[in-house]
């Protein structure tokens, strides 16, 4: 018996279909790009979902077993924190791009590796640090934001980008636009940017 699990997701429908993910895009062009980056990145050894059928106006795709580093934000090991940072260096070898949307929804922890997911954004050129202060900037500001957790967890992080290469100060700038840049996404109550830059420092 058939059976369809819907996953979150703001732009388009994405569920889980007799064990394939099925993303089904509104906007067709998007397809086609994702279609396209999911490709050349698992030609280029990349941890993502296998592209498994491709139609007019879905994704047919490998399902990937495992938390989502959001999941994981609290209890967040060396292990993880180097997997993902293992994963955004190789990307960006590979593309000399940014990851786009660096929301920890989209990266996944799964058979002792880090798997990347949802490409459908435009390629833009840009720095690895850029990625490197979005991520944390994520990482730090779930709810509960800026605890004692989420700052062994952006330590673990920062270790992992320091070994792949990462320039701090340049992590720390673009940890702090982005955080900006969630004041002006959300609308609830705004992240204070001096206690944000404070408790940056204070990791080091």
């Amino acid at each position: 018996m058939s059976y369809a699990r819907r996953f979150t997701s703001k732009k388009n429908k994405v569920t889980l279909e007799d064990g394939i993910v099925v993303k089904r895009h509104q906007n067709h062009d998007a397809l086609l790009r994702e279609a396209s980056i999911l490709e050349h990145l698992y030609q280029g050894g990349l941890a993502v979902p296998v592209i498994l059928g491709l139609t007019e106006d879905a994704l047919w795709l490998e399902y990937v077993e495992g938390p989502t580093y959001v999941d994981l934000v609290d209890t967040l090991t060396l292990a993880q924190a180097g997997a993902l940072g293992d994963w955004l260096a190789k990307y960006h070898r590979l593309t000399r791009c940014l990851r786009g949307d660096c929301n920890l929804r989209n990266f996944l922890w799964s058979k002792g590796r880090c798997v990347g997911v949802d490409f459908e954004d435009e390629l833009e050129q840009g720095e690895e640090e850029t990625d490197m202060g979005k991520i944390l900037a994520f990482a730090v500001t779930y709810n509960p934001s800026f605890t004692m957790k989420k700052a062994h967890s952006a330590r673990l992080l920062l270790q992992a980008f320091g070994q792949a290469g990462g320039e701090l100060g340049r992590i720390k700038h673009a940890y702090l636009a982005e955080i900006v840049a969630m004041n002006q996404r959300r609308n609830g109550e705004a992240i204070c940017l001096q206690s944000a830059a404070s408790f940056f420092d204070e990791l080091l």
